[in-house]
């Protein structure tokens, strides 16, 4: 795994280089192999038609999204050592990421054999096994469910690892909140991220009817997946919530000391400036999550419901 926050030019083409050259690839495979041929003759052909194009649209944004993930996990990291002042410790994080990241791999391998089998049961396509374009769909599908699996476990144990490195490193409460909200904006970015590759999800029921069915299989699939992506970040923002009590409970001890210094005191300018920002502050504490961090919380929750709105729109018409 390449784990670099800052990447040279030609790194930064080749992560994208890379998921466009297997969709691109992914395209022309199915194409010979008549999954995306036009015009549509029959039901069967709607359906690899749909499942042809949705998991290699979804394999190429999620492998696009993991090299997103890895860079943010860096800069991040990176910020965390710089505020501990352990920047020299950034090498040895490195490699634990790096064998979280190969367990993830292996464990997500798994899962990518497996489904196919699972979809090819569940769909009853396996009389069809035979023909070209069901058994190549099957093969193809092995990395969308490998990179769906690997996103998700990255983006939960890289938020999870960082958590738990402002928590245990840093003594100070002020320092752990800033470097706890640096890790919510990591975590939050991967979750808007993520919602976006879902809502491609319609492109799997294009001129099909959605069955009661599926809609309830998709709508417990939405709610895990959900879950899971967003359990990162509300693990995080309890312990800001934490930390932030923590340390306005710190500041009121000094407000009280203050306003007794300032009583029996004749220097009551400086005080005063220095009960006024502790006051700031407070206020500034009570407020978990800023208003950007709140309008992107709200972003995320809207890219999926949209989709399926705009694609039943469109479907309306046909």
């Amino acid at each position: 795994m390449k784990f670099s926050a800052y990447e040279s030019n030609r790194n930064v083409v080749s992560v994208w280089a890379y998921p466009l050259f297997l969709v691109l690839i992914l395209l022309l495979i199915h194409n010979w192999t008549g999954a995306l041929t036009w015009p549509i003759l029959d039901a069967d052909h709607q359906r690899d038609f749909n499942t042809a194009l949705g998991t290699t649209m979804l394999s190429g944004f999620f492998w696009l999204t993991i090299r997103n993930v890895h860079k943010n996990a860096a800069s991040t990291l990176i910020a965390a050592l710089l505020s501990l002042e352990k920047l020299s410790k950034f090498n040895h994080h490195r490699r634990v990421l790096g064998r979280q990241f190969a367990k993830h791999l292996m464990w997500s391998t798994s899962i990518g054999v497996i489904m196919p089998v699972v979809y090819l049961l569940s769909e009853g396509l396996v009389t069809r096994i035979d023909e070209p374009e069901v058994l190549v769909i099957a093969l193809t599908s092995i990395p969308f469910w490998l990179l769906l699996t690997l996103f998700i476990l990255q983006v939960f144990s890289n938020t999870h690892y960082l958590q738990q490195l402002a928590s245990t490193e840093e003594p100070d409460s002020i320092k752990e909140l800033n470097l706890l909200r640096e890790v919510f904006d990591m975590a939050l970015s991967n979750t808007l991220i993520a919602v976006c590759g879902f809502a491609l999800t319609p492109i799997f029921w294009i001129n099909k009817p959605v069955p009661v069915f599926d809609i309830g299989v998709l709508t417990v699939y939405a709610i895990f997946i959900s879950t899971y992506l967003f359990l990162p970040m509300i693990i995080v923002a309890k312990r800001m919530r934490t930390v932030s009590n923590i340390v306005m409970k710190e500041q009121e001890s000094e407000l009280t000391h203050l306003i007794r210094q300032q009583v029996s005191c004749d220097v009551k300018l400086s005080l005063s400036k220095k009960i006024e920002s502790i006051e700031t502050n407070k206020e500034t504490l009570r407020r978990i999550l800023s208003k950007t961090q709140k309008l992107r919380l709200l972003m995320c929750m809207m890219p999926l419901p949209a989709s399926w709105f705009f694609f039943l729109f469109v479907e309306s018409f046909y």
